[in-house]
């Protein structure tokens, strides 16, 4: 019978919240592009795991389902030459970075579903794909997603394995 051995935290645990006066102090443009960029990936991220289950993506499709607010909130203040790399699972971190790239906020409204936005969710479907169409021609995949131009140094297929490429990139 195996021993069991119960166990706590040792840190402090802080739970973050809103409050009424947050909402209302808050950015309301930036609230809109924040639920954009976030709606955009969320959508992405489920059709590519229809195509995967329907057998469409002949590779993995490592999804960041659930994870879009967090890349959408960390990125969305950079500029295109701020230069990012993505972790195991970077299809959010990547589009992210890449909307920053194409869309410029427009105030009291949504982003909108530009052309440029429309070519950069195709270029991004077709890499998953392993499609020429694709950001490297259709060799990355799912887990090697960059845009150089953007500032999207890739993502990777190692978890942690970001930590030695951004080291790398500090010194370009």
């Amino acid at each position: 019978m195996p021993a069991r051995e119960p166990l706590a935290p040792r840190p402090a645990w802080t739970r973050l919240s809103t409050t009424e006066d947050d909402w209302d102090t808050a950015d309301g443009d930036l609230l809109l592009r924040l639920l954009g960029h976030a709606v955009w990936i969320r959508a992405f991220e489920e059709y590519v795991l229809e195509l995967a289950g329907q057998g469409l993506v002949h590779g993995p499709a490592h999804s960041s389902v659930g994870q879009e607010g967090g890349a959408v909130g960390s990125i969305l203040p950079l500029r295109s030459d701020d230069l990012v790399n993505g972790s195991h699972r970077g299809h959010h971190q990547f589009l992210a970075k890449a909307f920053g790239h194409v869309t410029t906020p427009v105030p009291g409204r949504l982003p909108e579903l530009t052309t440029d936005v429309r070519t950069v969710l195709r270029r991004t479907l077709a890499e998953i794909c392993g499609l020429a169409d694709g950001y490297c021609g259709g060799r990355g995949g799912s887990m090697h997603l960059q845009w150089r131009e953007a500032g999207a140094m890739g993502t990777n297929a190692i978890v942690g394995g970001g930590v030695p490429q951004a080291a790398g990139f500090a010194w370009n």
